[in-house]
């Protein structure tokens, strides 16, 4: 698979929230992570996707990417997970 982003965005993203999207592919290994789709944020031309899950360098994150093909993600942005994230991440480890 491969990984994509504007690199200003990932500028923003780092500055803002301290995750390099370099470092946040292995969160797709992790098998207890949880994808769904962002409807709020997706529109006619690009389907949004969220995933919380384990990363090496930073733990629980939280990152929202597009599929451009069935070997390329956009990552679009990112933070480490927040109380909720947290929360949704160990709900869905129960089911």
């Amino acid at each position: 698979m491969k990984f994509t982003w504007n690199t200003s965005k990932s500028e923003k993203v780092e500055k803002d929230h301290k995750v390099r999207f370099e470092k946040l592919s292995d969160i797709f290994d992790d098998p207890f992570s949880v994808d769904f789709t962002d409807e709020e944020h997706s529109d006619e031309f690009e389907t949004r996707y969220a995933i919380i899950g384990k990363t090496a360098e930073y733990g629980l994150v939280y990152l929202v990417y597009a599929v451009i093909n069935e070997t390329n993600l956009k990552f679009i942005t990112a933070r480490k997970a927040e109380k909720w994230m947290v929360n949704f991440y160990r709900a869905s480890q129960k089911k």
